[in-house]
């Protein structure tokens, strides 16, 4: 059985060796996360580039997420400072200390939206303040749950609704960068609402990625009430659970996770359940019993993918971290197929109602009723495989495409394995040829018993969607089933 989750891997310090790279790779990672709130553009565009060669190597599909800062304040100090609970300390209200000691932030402004006795958190909830009165350019507060606080934490403001951009001038450098390696997916912090999917567009755009696809990171109280209208927007969602779980209360993270899970796979959208999933693995070989349980309860609940932070960017045992979490992915599979929750019964998912969807709903059915052991659907832009994908078929989703920019944007979703496509004979056919360009990757054998679902079967034809059961024969002909 092979594993139907993808694996986001966070590319850092602890995996710029190659061999290193190659050994996450080969042990299943499908996506390498840039983290542009740190590093230098220098940092990201070797590490980019020797993950693809490393994955070139190997002859493995994989996609690149640029995860961009957001509006995320972190604080700027220049060393630890201790904080006592009772003392009042002062946030500078600009970019300079307005007086020695102050306490400056990035994208300071938004302090001014702060109100008397609203909470101001840092460093993940660890360290809490009340906010006091605002007066000379300054915001006091008073430190409530105390401790040291280090250099770059972040600081959240959960009892403040921000006014800032959704794109800041830091994302616009990172969209900089990011053109020049050519990303797959942009993944964009602090979402508040919809209106930032086409900002996020028009930026990217603007340096060359309008083909990158966007992710919205929730993590604001504002996208979960908004949920249902931002994965509309949006080509995917990340649960990211670390600010989550700072801006609404932790007890609601959970549900807050299976909500969004739920409403992203109902829409035909790839979800990312991320952060602290296997966080003890920067410093231990083992992950713990509730970590383990953590990552295959979003599997269970349906995520596309399951992402690795620090655990990979900066731990002692990135390789064994991916190979655990496989492990894990796979072994949560097997328990969905053993028990009786695969296709369609774990589900019960509806056709949204389009010709395209109902047909892939009929693709599924199809392969269940006929014991298929793939579905092969020739893609151009990855939209048919994605919506197999959302009713999670038994049978494996083969997605021949003709680029590798598609093939590459389809690796963060659930269950596809994306093959290269042959250029098509005069006399060829796209649904035959599919299952050839198949067979060629390796992805079918002589014998099994397919299901071919296309939307244009001749090339410069009608769109007429098409169904197809073939047998693969030798050299991947399509015979009869």
């Amino acid at each position: 059985m092979a594993r139907r989750t993808k694996i986001v891997s966070t590319l850092g310090p602890a995996t710029d060796d190659p061999e290193i790279l190659e050994a996450i790779i080969a042990a299943g990672v499908d996506v390498a996360r840039i983290n542009f709130s740190h590093g230098s553009a220098e940092e990201h565009l070797g590490r980019i580039a020797k993950f693809r060669e490393a994955a070139a190597k190997l002859n493995k599909v994989v996609a690149i997420l640029a995860d961009l800062p957001g509006p995320k304040l972190r604080v700027k100090i220049p060393g630890p400072l201790p904080l006592a609970p009772g003392q009042v300390i002062a946030f500078s209200l600009s970019t300079t200390p307005q007086i020695a000691g102050d306490i400056v932030i990035t994208e300071p402004e938004v302090l001014a939206d702060v109100k008397p006795g609203q909470r101001i958190l840092l460093d993940d909830g660890r360290l809490q303040l009340e906010a006091g009165p605002a007066a000379d350019g300054r915001l006091t507060a008073t430190v409530v749950v105390g401790g040291t606080l280090l250099e770059n934490k972040g600081l959240n403001l959960p009892d403040t609704p921000l006014t800032i951009a959704a794109i800041t001038d830091r994302d616009r450098a990172a969209l900089e960068v990011a053109g020049k390696a050519g990303v797959d997916w942009l993944a964009l912090s602090f979402v508040r609402g919809p209106e930032a999917a086409d900002e996020l567009r028009a930026a990217a755009k603007a340096v060359g990625l309008g083909n990158a696809l966007v992710m919205a990171k929730v993590e604001r109280p504002e996208a979960v009430r908004a949920m249902k209208e931002i994965i509309a927007a949006f080509d995917g969602i990340m649960v990211a659970r670390g600010d989550l779980g700072v801006e609404i209360p932790l007890e609601q993270v959970p549900m807050a996770q299976k909500r969004l899970i739920a409403e992203a796979r109902a829409a035909g959208k790839p979800v990312v359940t991320a952060t602290d999933m296997m966080d003890s693995m920067r410093f231990n070989p083992r992950p713990t019993r509730a970590e383990a349980s953590d990552v295959a309860n979003a599997i269970l609940d349906g995520t596309d993918a399951v992402m690795l932070s620090g655990e990979t960017a900066v731990g002692k045992y990135p390789v064994e971290t991916v190979t655990c979490m496989a492990d894990i992915a796979l072994e949560a599979e097997r328990y969905l197929e053993a028990t009786g929750q695969g296709f369609l019964e774990r589900d019960k998912l509806e056709s949204r109602h389009t010709i395209d969807d109902s047909m892939a709903m009929t693709a599924c059915r199809l392969a269940h009723e006929v014991n298929a052991a793939a579905i092969v659907t020739p893609t151009l832009s990855g939209r048919t495989a994605q919506f197999l994908a959302r009713y999670r078929p038994a049978a494996r989703i083969v997605a021949p495409a003709p680029t590798a920019a598609v093939l590459r944007r389809m690796a963060i979703v659930w269950g596809l394995r994306p093959v290269p496509m042959a250029t098509l004979s005069p006399d060829d056919s796209r649904m035959v040829a599919a299952v050839r360009d198949a067979f060629v990757a390796g992805a079918l054998q002589v014998g099994d018993r397919v299901v071919v679902l296309a939307g244009h079967p001749l090339e410069g034809g009608p769109n007429i969607p098409t169904v197809r059961v073939v047998r693969v024969g030798e050299a991947g002909t399509s015979q009869a089933p």
